[in-house]
């Protein structure tokens, strides 16, 4: 007998048309293409994550998807704060990658279930605004709390980190979501004491590397140009 063909009632191009039509959300991050590790881990973790389909009710982790960074996979050395300093690890850097991800996850507001911040301040956002991945310990994790899937691109292209995110978007056109910064208070890091290999009980003096921040994140809702809603994230 020949085969029989039943023509699908949606190809894979119609269903992306019909279910990912709306850009919901897109951030990017600047990177220093230079340093040439950090940047191929940049790469691959957004590799791992690009075409990623969170279906309705499903969390996304970070740490689940890009999976352990190790040499078998193409990671190389990059920096990580470790106890207050900067140190060489294997996949160092994708610590952008979560943070450019996460800012794309708020503007299309979806629900944020774990999120950690850096120990000292990162380069490429603003304070509070980081997600930092480390080990098992640390991840980033959000519900796609959307009643149909969505579809999340990301790439490193020029010098950016980019991430956009797509669904269908309900919410109306006169408003708008923003995100703000607010440095809530510093604390000096004072005068450290400095053991040394000289005699027992002699100590010396150190200035503390870095001045650390308290920050927290402010929600901005407008509407036709209007402060709506303020709030701490």
């Amino acid at each position: 007998a020949l085969p029989i063909f039943i023509k699908p009632q949606y190809t894979k191009e119609s269903l992306q048309e019909k279910l990912f039509h709306d850009e919901l959300a897109s951030y990017d991050s600047p990177y220093n293409a230079g340093l040439i590790g950090r940047s191929e881990n940049l790469r691959l973790a957004c590799l791992a994550i690009n075409g990623y389909v969170l279906k309705p009710g499903e969390t996304f982790s970070f740490n689940g998807v890009v999976g352990e960074r190790t040499a078998a996979k193409g990671y190389k050395e990059g920096g990580v704060y470790v106890g207050g300093e900067t140190v060489q690890q294997l996949g160092g850097g994708v610590c952008q990658v979560s943070t450019t991800l996460y800012n794309a996850v708020i503007l299309a507001e979806l629900e944020i279930t774990q999120r950690s911040n850096h120990s000292m301040i990162v380069s490429y956002v603003k304070p509070s605004m980081d997600a930092a991945i480390a080990g098992d310990y640390k991840d980033l994790r959000f519900v796609n709390n959307q009643d149909i899937p969505i579809y999340i691109e990301g790439y490193t292209e020029g010098k950016n980190v980019t991430f956009k995110i797509y669904g269908h978007d309900t919410r109306p056109s006169n408003r708008v979501v923003t995100y703000e910064s607010e440095v809530v208070s510093e604390q000096d890091p004072g005068t450290q004491y400095v053991a040394t290999g000289d005699p027992a009980g002699y100590m010396k003096t150190a200035q503390g590397k870095h001045i650390g921040y308290v920050a927290r994140l402010w929600k901005v809702v407008t509407v036709d140009g209007v402060e709506d809603r303020k709030s701490v994230v």
